[in-house]
């Protein structure tokens, strides 16, 4: 049988103060609200209810995180590296194909001859 979710809040007594109460799920026990392992006690039942619906919503919300990672120097030797290697195939490149003494034709490298106009 599947619980159903229906968070409930309640205070119980205790002593002069007053304890906060919350279940998440029908059906299931009770649970104070804690802190250092310690149930936290409140001087009026209205702050004992506010404690636990805070304590449910710290539950259902928790905090979100981010770390920022500071670049390492090895990134910075692979980007150099890699540009290196993009300037040097553009280098083969012009010189392979961009040449003014070569032209294809039906897939092949033809080498073009000048000579003198007339």
């Amino acid at each position: 049988m599947a619980k159903d979710f229906l968070p409930e809040y309640s205070q119980m007594p205790y002593g002069s103060r007053y304890r906060p109460l919350f279940k998440l799920f029908a059906g299931e026990n009770w649970r104070f609200v804690r802190k250092d392992g310690q149930p936290v006690e409140y001087d009026t039942a209205t702050q004992a209810i506010d404690a636990a619906r805070a304590c449910v919503k710290a539950i259902l919300n928790p905090v979100i995180r981010a770390e920022v990672i500071e670049p390492v120097a090895m990134l910075d030797e692979v980007a150099e590296w890699r540009q290196r290697k993009e300037a040097e195939a553009a280098e083969e490149r012009a010189r392979a194909f961009l040449g003014p003494e070569t032209l294809f034709s039906k897939g092949r490298q033809v080498v073009v001859e000048r000579r003198r106009a007339r």
